[in-house]
């Protein structure tokens, strides 16, 4: 399987391109928070995630500072670049998907 079989397989489907962009961008949605991964002419790629935490919260029932959705999400302070690979597609997801697992609100350190 090669990597753009691989994007397919995982839900990724190209996103409407820019014309000033000189890469191609895929999305997915496995579930709340939105992936995007950026495909470059030089044989690599850029893994980044955004979660709509304003929308989450909301839903159930809290705030985040004044409750305004618009560009408000929670993402990774460094990407992920690296080979267009199916195998580092698959460690991508499953970093950012470990780093969300993370997340415990109730069990934060004093």
């Amino acid at each position: 399987m090669d990597f753009f079989q691989s994007l397919e397989r995982r839900g990724f489907a190209p996103a409407p391109q820019r014309a000033s962009r000189a890469i191609q961008t895929y999305s997915a949605r496995p579930n709340r928070f939105l992936t995007w991964v950026h495909v470059y002419d030089d044989g690599t790629a850029l893994f980044t995630w955004e979660f709509a935490i304003t929308d989450y919260l909301l839903e159930r029932g809290m705030q985040l500072g004044s409750g305004e959705s618009l560009n408000t999400f929670l993402f990774p302070v460094q990407d992920e670049r690296g080979p267009q690979a199916p195998a580092w597609l698959a460690h991508a997801i499953e970093l950012a998907e470990a780093r969300l697992r993370e997340i415990a609100l109730a069990e934060v350190e004093a």
